[in-house]
C-alpha cells in the first residue's frame, strides 16, 4: 500500500510521500532524503487498544556528501500476526473430547534500507529495500486408541520465508511551489522459501505497481495527492496557523473494501520535532476481532504495516535534525530593502530592484552560497545572482529583485507580506535565516510621483479602445470634413466632450499617498479626482494615437497644493497653429518623438463637465502663469513628462 504508518507525519497526511524528508519516512519516498541536511535520527511509538503501548521503529539517516545520502531503519513494531483457530470433536464410546488447534501466520519487516542521489536542483532519485519475514505455524495432533481413554499427542510444525521487497522512487521540483513524483514498488527478491504448497495461499502477495503524486506547497499550507495502478487513491493536507506548529489530514482508499482517515499534530522546537496521529480504519474487517479463512483470502495482505487487519492506533514520534550543530560559514551582515511595495510599479517590469543584501563569509575556505525566499504568491522575491561564489571573509553585495508573483494584485488595501530569507552553502543547510515584513499596498494604491501615474494608464484596455472607438465612429462625418492635419485635434475633443458627459469630478488636491483609479474603473464609477481624469485621459488619446504629457505642477498656488493636467500633441505644424487659435498663449510648441517641433494643447481635465474648450482655456491659463509667470521650469517647482505608447 502507498501509505505508511512508521512517521506520525505520512499517517497523518496522506499522500505525503512528495514531502518526505525523514529517516522515518523515507521508506514511503526515498528521494526523499535528497532532503536531509546533514544527519538525522527519529524513533515512533504507538497505543493500539488491543496491544497495549509498543515501540514502532528507530531510523536514521546521513547525507554522506553534496547530493547523496543514506538510511537505516529499524521497526519490530511493524508486524502483523493472525490466528486461525480451529476446533475438532472427537468421540470415543461415551466419551466425547473437543481438541483445537491453531493456524498462525506472521509477517513482521524489520530492516529498511535508503540511498538517494540528487542529479540537479529539480530532479532526485532513491532506491529503498525492506527485509520482510514470513513466518506460518500451525497445531498437529495424532491419536493413538487405547483400551481406555485414545492418547493424544499435539506437535507444532513451523516454516519460514524471507523476501527483500525494493522500491524505486524519482521527485521533480518543477518549482518552490509544485513537486511532481512517481514510484515503481513491490519488486521482490526471495531470500528462502521453505513454505509448503498448502500455504502458498496466504503468502505475502507481490503485486508490481506504479504510484504518481504531486505536492503544492505555499508558506504555510502542503496539499498532497496520489494515485496508483492498484486503484489507490490517498489525499491529505498540512496546515500551519503559527510558525512551527503543524495540523494535518489525510484520507486513504483502494476503491474496493479498504479505506482510513487520519488527524495528526507536529510541533519544532530547535533541532527537535515532536508528531502525534491518530489513525482509524474505517474497514469492516476483523472488527469483531475473530478472521476467518474465507476473509483472510478475500482480502490478501500486500504490505507488513499497512493494511486491511491494520488496528486503530495512536502514534508518537520524536526526531531530531543534525543541522543544528552544522558549523555556520555565512552570515548576513545587513538586509536593506523598500518598506512598501506599490503593485503599479512591479506590475509593468519583469524584475525591479527593491533594496539587497550584504552576505559575510566567516570560514577558512571557499564557498559557494545560495539565496533563497520564501513568501506569499502575490509577488516574487529573487537575489541576483542569487548563486555566488564568496572567498574567506569576503562580503558581497547581492540585489534583491521582486516581480509579479502568480496571483492578481486583487488586494485593495494595505497587507503585509512575510518573506523569510535563507543563505544557504554547499551542502544545501541554511547557515542564517531571517525574517522580515514589507507592505504590499493595494492595487489602486499611488506613491505620489507623477511620473509613475503613467502605471496606470491603460492605452489598449478593452473598455478604453471600444469607448474611443465609439466616438470616432459616431463623429466620423466630421473629421472627415476637416483638414488632414487637424485630425487628432478634433478626436481629442470629440473624445473629452463626450466625457463631459459621463463624468464627475470629485475634488482631492493631496498628491502625497493617493489611491488612482484605472481608467476602466473611472468610466465604471463615472467619477473621480484630479489624478484619476488625467489618467483615463491620457489612456483614451493614447488608444487613438495621439501622444499626451502629464504637466506636474508643485505648491505652485498653495503652499501645501499640487497638481497635474495634461497636454497632448495635436500634430499641427506652428505655421499652421492659427487653424485651431490666434491666440499663441492657448498652445505650446515641443518636439514630439520623431524631433519635430508641434503644437502640443494643454488641458485642464478637473473641468470635465465644462467642456473641451473651457477646459483648454483655462489649461492654458495654468502652463502660462506656472511655466512663463512663475517660473516654474527654473525653480524646479513645474516640469513635463512625456508618455509613449
Amino acid at each position: 500500500m502507498a501509505q505508511n504508518l512508521t512517521s506520525p507525519q505520512a499517517t497523518a497526511m496522506s499522500g505525503f510521500s512528495v514531502f518526505t524528508n525523514s529517516a522515518l519516512s523515507f521508506v514511503l519516498n526515498p528521494a526523499g532524503l535528497t532532503k536531509i541536511y546533514d544527519w538525522n535520527i527519529g524513533l515512533t511509538g504507538y497505543y493500539q487498544s488491543n496491544a497495549g503501548t509498543k515501540m514502532l521503529s528507530f531510523g536514521i539517516a546521513k547525507r554522506i556528501s553534496e547530493n547523496q545520502s543514506v538510511a537505516f531503519m529499524y521497526s519490530p513494531g511493524s508486524k502483523i500476526e493472525l490466528l486461525f483457530p480451529s476446533n475438532i470433536t472427537i468421540k470415543s464410546g461415551d466419551l466425547i473430547l473437543n481438541v483445537e488447534f491453531d493456524k498462525k501466520i506472521d509477517f513482521s519487516s524489520n530492516y529498511g534500507l535508503g540511498w538517494a542521489l540528487r542529479l540537479n536542483d529539480k530532479l532526485k532519485i532513491g532506491i529503498s529495500s525492506n527485509y520482510i519475514n514470513q513466518t506460518f505455524s500451525e497445531t498437529r495432533y495424532n491419536i493413538q486408541p487405547t483400551d481406555s481413554l485414545p492418547h493424544i499427542s499435539i506437535g507444532t510444525l513451523e516454516y519460514k520465508s524471507a523476501i527483500l521487497r525494493t522500491k524505486l522512487a524519482l521527485l521533480y521540483e518543477i518549482d518552490k511551489k509544485l513537486t511532481l513524483g512517481v514510484s515503481f514498488e513491490n519488486f521482490d527478491m526471495k531470500l528462502n522459501d521453505e513454505i509448503p504448497n498448502e500455504f502458498k495461499e496466504y503468502k505475502l502477495k507481490n503485486e508490481p505497481k506504479v504510484k504518481l503524486s504531486s505536492g503544492l506547497k505555499t508558506e504555510n499550507f502542503k496539499l498532497g495527492f496520489e494515485i496508483s495502478s492498484q486503484t489507490e487513491l490517498l489525499t491529505g493536507f498540512e496546515f500551519v496557523p503559527v510558525e512551527n506548529l503543524f495540523l494535518r489530514s489525510g484520507f486513504y482508499t483502494n476503491l474496493k473494501n479498504f479505506s482510513t482517515f487520519s488527524i495528526g499534530a507536529g510541533f519544532k522546537t530547535g533541532m527537535f520535532q515532536f508528531d502525534i496521529a491518530y489513525f482509524k480504519n474505517l474497514s469492516k474487517i476483523w472488527n469483531d476481532n475473530k478472521l476467518t479463512q474465507d476473509e483472510f483470502a478475500q482480502n490478501p495482505i500486500k504490505d507488513v504495516e499497512f493494511n486491511p487487519f491494520i488496528k486503530d492506533r495512536l502514534s508518537l514520534s520524536v526526531s531530531i535534525d543534525g543541522a543544528g550543530w552544522y558549523e555556520k560559514s555565512l552570515r548576513i551582515k545587513e538586509v536593506e530593502i523598500e518598506d512598501e511595495i506599490f503593485p503599479h510599479l512591479i506590475g509593468q517590469f519583469e524584475k525591479r530592484k527593491i533594496g539587497y543584501i550584504e552576505v559575510e563569509n566567516i570560514s577558512r575556505k571557499k564557498i559557494n552560497a545560495k539565496v533563497d525566499f520564501e513568501l506569499s504568491s502575490y509577488i516574487d522575491i529573487e537575489a541576483e545572482p542569487d548563486e555566488f561564489s564568496i572567498k574567506p571573509g569576503e562580503t558581497k553585495r547581492i540585489a534583491i529583485l521582486v516581480s509579479p508573483g502568480a496571483g492578481k494584485f486583487e488586494n485593495p488595501e494595505r497587507s503585509k507580506v512575510d518573506i523569510k530569507l535563507k543563505i544557504i552553502a554547499t551542502k544545501q543547510i541554511p547557515d542564517e535565516v531571517k525574517k522580515f515584513k514589507i507592505s504590499l499596498r493595494g492595487k489602486n494604491d499611488w506613491n505620489g510621483k507623477v511620473e509613475d501615474l503613467i502605471f496606470f494608464v491603460k492605452f489598449d484596455s478593452p473598455e478604453i479602445t471600444s469607448f474611443a472607438r465609439k466616438v470616432i465612429w459616431e463623429k466620423k462625418d466630421t473629421i472627415e470634413k476637416v483638414e488632414p492635419i487637424l485630425k487628432k485635434f478634433y478626436q481629442a475633443k470629440f473624445l473629452f466632450d463626450e466625457l463631459s458627459k459621463q463624468i464627475i469630478y470629485v475634488s482631492d488636491p493631496s498628491l502625497s499617498i493617493d489611491k488612482v483609479q484605472y481608467p476602466d474603473e473611472t468610466l465604471k464609477l463615472h467619477t473621480g479626482d484630479c489624478d484619476d481624469l488625467v489618467v483615463l485621459y491620457a489612456s483614451l488619446l493614447g488608444s487613438v494615437g495621439i501622444d499626451v504629457a502629464f504637466v506636474d505642477v508643485k505648491a505652485m498656488r498653495k503652499s501645501d497644493e499640487s497638481h497635474v493636467y495634461i497636454l497632448f500633441d495635436s500634430g499641427i505644424e506652428p505655421k499652421f497653429a492659427n487653424l485651431i487659435t490666434e491666440n499663441e498663449k492657448k498652445y505650446v510648441v515641443l518636439k514630439n518623438k520623431h524631433g519635430l517641433e508641434t503644437v502640443w494643447i494643454p488641458i485642464e481635465t478637473t473641468l470635465v463637465r465644462d467642456g473641451f474648450e473651457k477646459a483648454w482655456e483655462i489649461g492654458a491659463d495654468e502652463f502660462f502663469n506656472d511655466f512663463e509667470v512663475n517660473l516654474g521650469y527654473a525653480k524646479g517647482k513645474a516640469r513635463i513628462i512625456l508618455i509613449q505608447k
